[in-house]
């Protein structure tokens, strides 16, 4: 391997976080949930009464000992380094990172798409979008999944099952 694509392996395998940096992230919003849900229980009531435990006794508890076991997780990420390169090692490279959003962004796309189509249509979108790009799959191999996949749905749900999903403009046409 030559320099220059030594360089570029090198590149594209930076770290964009490190598992200390994530290790510490994770305490953190563990230790805001915990201390919401002590708090959302302690004004509910966390005590004991005549009848027993009050309605908020239970979820107290289980706030409390999410805020020990955040403690914990902070205290081994900040102070401990054992077995690691000084907390160094990457959590996610750019190369993962590029193949989560590959995923992420386009299920982002398929929700937000779905309060303006209605599930069906935004489902047709998303898997012909999802082939076509990510799959690497051609049109006509692309159309019969991300038409008959939906068209099962809608059967499955509004009529097998009568469940309504959201619908939108194209199903109302149709007098769904």
């Amino acid at each position: 391997m030559d320099e220059n694509q030594s360089k570029e392996s090198s590149s594209n395998d930076a770290s964009l976080v490190s598992v200390r940096t994530m290790e510490i992230a994770t305490a953190i919003v563990i230790a805001i949930v915990a201390l919401v849900v002590m708090w959302d229980s302690n004004r509910i009531g966390a005590g004991w009464t005549d009848m027993g435990p009050a309605s908020g006794f239970f979820p107290f508890y289980v706030g409390l000992f999410l805020l020990i076991a955040s403690a914990g997780i902070l205290l081994v990420a900040v102070f401990s380094a054992s077995g690691r390169e000084s907390g160094i090692e990457p959590f996610v490279t750019k190369e993962q990172m590029k193949l989560v959003m590959r995923v992420f962004l386009p299920t982002v796309a398929y929700i937000g798409l779905m309060q303006f189509t209605g599930l069906y249509v935004a489902l047709v979108i998303y898997i012909a979008g999802f082939m076509l790009i990510n799959g690497g799959y051609r049109l006509a191999q692309t159309i019969p999944y991300a038409v008959l996949v939906p068209v099962f749905f809608f059967v499955l749900f509004e009529i097998w099952f009568l469940v309504p999903l959201p619908k939108g403009p194209i199903e109302a046409m149709l007098g769904f």
